[in-house]
C-alpha cells in the first residue's frame, strides 16, 4: 500500500527485535511516545516483546498512527521498512567478464531459459564498481540523518520552541488534537499566571464535546468538537473576564467553528478597540463602552475571552493581555509543553 499501512507486523517487529531498518524504526519509536497511547503500548510491549497481547495493543497502536497521520504514513511508504519487500526470484552473480542473471531461489540450480549470461568489457565493469561504490554510501547517509532525527525527538529539542517533529509540523505528523478535559483546563491560566489583584471569580470547568458549559459550534459537525474549559476572575469587583477554551479534531475544523462563533457573537465590529492581530485568526466584537468579547484560534484550539468592566470595550488593554495569554497556553499545550505562560501588565 502507498499509505505505509500495509507493513504494521514489519514495523513492530523491527521496534521489538530490531533489524536492518532500525533507524527507520527508531523515528517511528518516537513518533510514538509522543501520543500517550502509544507511549504505553509501546512500553508494554519492550517490557514484554513476546507477549502476543502486549505486541497486538502495540500493533494497533502503530495501525491508528498511520490511519490518523497521513503525512507520516507517507514518509514511512518512501523507506523500506514501509515498503513491501520486493520477492527473492532475481539474482545476479558476476564473474571475471560475466553477468549471470537467473531466476528462483538462491539454491535452486540455473535451467533452461531462466539463466542469461552476458559477456561484458573488463574496463566498462571497473567503471560500473566504482559508481556503485559512490551510491552506496547515500544509504548510509539518509540513514544517518534518520537516527539524528530520532534522537532529536527523543530529548525533546524544539527548534523556535516548537519540537522538531511535533505532530501538526510540516513534512512527519500533525499536531495530535486536545481530547483530554484535563490538559484542556490545564491551557487556563491559574491565578498565578494572572496579573496582581486578580482573583477566581468562578472555579474552572472542562468536559468533552458539546456538554455542560458550551454548545456545539459546529452544528454539522459536533463529533469534531472535542473538549472544553471555563474559567472565570474578577479584580475589585469592577471587573471580570472569563476564559474559554474549546478544541477541535483538526485546524480546518477549528477554523470553521471560529467563522460560526463570530458570526453568533453579539456585538459590533468597533475600530475603537485596537487589538493585534493575535493566534492564527483573531477578532473582537463590543457590546457598548463596558463590555468587549476576543475570539482567536490558535491550531486546533478556539478561545473566547470576555472582559467586562469599565472601559473594556474602549481601550481594550487587558483584553489583549488575555487574549494573548490564552493564545500563548494553547500553543504550548499542543506543542506538548505543559503551559506555564503568564500575563503582562499592559
Amino acid at each position: 500500500m502507498g499509505d505505509g499501512r500495509g507493513t504494521v507486523a514489519g514495523v513492530v517487529e523491527a521496534l521489538l527485535v530490531g533489524g536492518p531498518h532500525q533507524a527507520v524504526a527508531d523515528v517511528v519509536r518516537a513518533r510514538l511516545r509522543l501520543v500517550p497511547e502509544g507511549a504505553r503500548a509501546l512500553a508494554a510491549a519492550e517490557a514484554s516483546p513476546k507477549d502476543p497481547q502486549a505486541r497486538a495493543q502495540l500493533s494497533l497502536a502503530v495501525e491508528h498512527l498511520l490511519a490518523s497521520d497521513q503525512a507520516f504514513a507517507g514518509y514511512l511508504a518512501t523507506t523500506a521498512l514501509g515498503r513491501p519487500a520486493d520477492p527473492p526470484t532475481v539474482h545476479l552473480r558476476t564473474d571475471p567478464g560475466t553477468v549471470q542473471l537467473r531466476t528462483g531461489p538462491p539454491t535452486t540450480p540455473p535451467k533452461g531459459p531462466s539463466t542469461v549470461q552476458l559477456r561484458v568489457d573488463p574496463v566498462e565493469t571497473a567503471r560500473a564498481q566504482a559508481l556503485a561504490a559512490r551510491r552506496g554510501a547515500t544509504p548510509i547517509v539518509v540513514a544517518l540523518v534518520l537516527v539524528l532525527l530520532a534522537a532529536l525527538v527523543a530529548i525533546g529539542i524544539h527548534l523556535g520552541s516548537r519540537p522538531l517533529l511535533k505532530p501538526g509540523g510540516p513534512g512527519l505528523a500533525h499536531a495530535a488534537p486536545l481530547s483530554d478535559p484535563a490538559l484542556v483546563q490545564g491551557v487556563l491560566p491559574g491565578p498565578g499566571a494572572m496579573p496582581g489583584g486578580w482573583q477566581v471569580r468562578r472555579a474552572p470547568r472542562s468536559g468533552t464535546g458539546t456538554d455542560g458549559d458550551v454548545p456545539c459550534l459546529l452544528p454539522d459537525s459536533c463529533e469534531q468538537q472535542l473538549a472544553y474549559a471555563t474559567v472565570s476572575f474578577s479584580a475589585a469587583d469592577i471587573q471580570t473576564v472569563e476564559f474559554g477554551v474549546v478544541t477541535f479534531a483538526s485546524a480546518e475544523a477549528a477554523a470553521r467553528a471560529f467563522d460560526t462563533t463570530l458570526d453568533r457573537t453579539a456585538g459590533e465590529d468597533s475600530g475603537a478597540v485596537a487589538l493585534p492581530r493575535i493566534g492564527d485568526q483573531s477578532a473582537v466584537r463590543t457590546r457598548g463602552s463596558s463590555s468587549a468579547v476576543a475570539l482567536v484560534r490558535v491550531g486546533g484550539v478556539v478561545i473566547l475571552v470576555h472582559d467586562d468592566g469599565p472601559g473594556a470595550a474602549v481601550t481594550a488593554s487587558w483584553l489583549t493581555v488575555f487574549a494573548r495569554l490564552l493564545a500563548e497556553r494553547a500553543r504550548q499545550a499542543q506543542d506538548g509543553r505543559t503551559p506555564d505562560a503568564a500575563a503582562n501588565t499592559p
